[in-house]
């Protein structure tokens, strides 16, 4: 699950939630943070637990559910909207993904100025680039974080982040961020599972497109 603690705070004015539509790989899933969480948390439990027995997967139910509800309430603290994250991996490491949807309200006054301000994002992250997506042109950025020295082989952290920022069409001062967090064990041999989550999480943001 990715790392909340970063994330931009939560605007005090009200938000207009964003209206993006995205293609999520096989065994992703999406689910608001917002009124609607616990319903689709719910739904998900419910789906993700049909057919078993209350009495074997009771104790896996209540543990998913409760961590769900913890981390959309983070997110929705952070001025997340959305997590999407896989229910599980194809393999059997101790690498994970999630992405934490937020909107991010600017003073700028007119598209015009969003544009601008997007231009500077670019101009002033070392890590970032521009990136052109269905939902229109936006700026990337990736960092991969340090190893910190106490670290052993065992602990897992977050060894890379993606960030993703739209203006948003018809909002001025608005923008959409898509924010990938990944978390590993901090070792050479599973470096090539970081590079594909990355590479699948560019092509999710490429399917952006704003509905």
């Amino acid at each position: 699950m990715p790392d909340l603690g970063s994330r931009p705070t939560a605007p005090s004015a009200p938000r207009v939630r964003s209206a993006y539509r995205l293609v999520l790989p096989p065994g992703w899933v999406l689910i608001p943070v917002g009124e609607s969480a616990e319903q689709a948390i719910t739904n998900l439990i419910d789906r993700q637990f049909a057919g078993l027995p209350n009495d074997s997967y009771g104790p896996q139910k209540k543990r998913l559910g409760d961590g769900l509800r913890t981390i959309a309430a983070e997110a929705r603290q952070a001025g997340g909207i959305d997590l999407i994250f896989p229910l599980a991996m194809p393999w059997l490491v101790p690498v994970s993904a999630g992405i934490v949807v937020s909107e991010v309200r600017t003073d700028a006054p007119s598209g015009t100025a969003v544009a601008l301000l997007v231009e500077r994002m670019q101009v002033r992250q070392p890590n970032a680039t521009s990136a052109v997506t269905r939902a229109g042109r936006c700026v990337r950025e990736l960092v991969d974080l340090p190893r910190a020295d106490q670290l052993t082989v065992a602990a897992v952290a977050a060894v890379r982040t993606v960030h993703y920022t739209w203006p948003v069409p018809g909002a001025p001062g608005t923008f959409l961020v898509a924010a990938l967090t990944i978390s590993g064990q901090p070792i050479t041999e599973f470096e090539p599972i970081v590079e594909a989550l990355t590479e699948l999480f560019d092509v999710m943001m490429e399917s952006v497109v704003w509905s």
